[in-house]
């Protein structure tokens, strides 16, 4: 079998979903095997999380973000 490389996402329960496209190109089907080699892991970061805190005041929360976030 040809080698692959998708970057995807995991969600809340450990799952990861391979792209339909690359299913058809790879011919899987329901209840195929599929061995998994992880070269990386990309953690993401959340914005919200860094920033919560940072950013104090009310109304437009845009406006906020580009006036007061560290991130610029």
């Amino acid at each position: 079998m040809s080698e692959v490389e998708v970057i995807g996402e995991v969600d809340t329960k450990g799952r990861v979903t391979i792209p339909k496209e690359l299913r058809d190109k790879l011919g899987l089907e329901p209840k195929d095997r599929v061995r998994f080699k992880i070269v990386e892991s990309l953690s993401r970061k959340s914005f919200v999380k860094e920033c919560k805190g940072v950013l104090k005041g009310s109304g437009d929360a845009v406006k906020i973000l580009h006036e007061e976030s560290p991130f610029r």
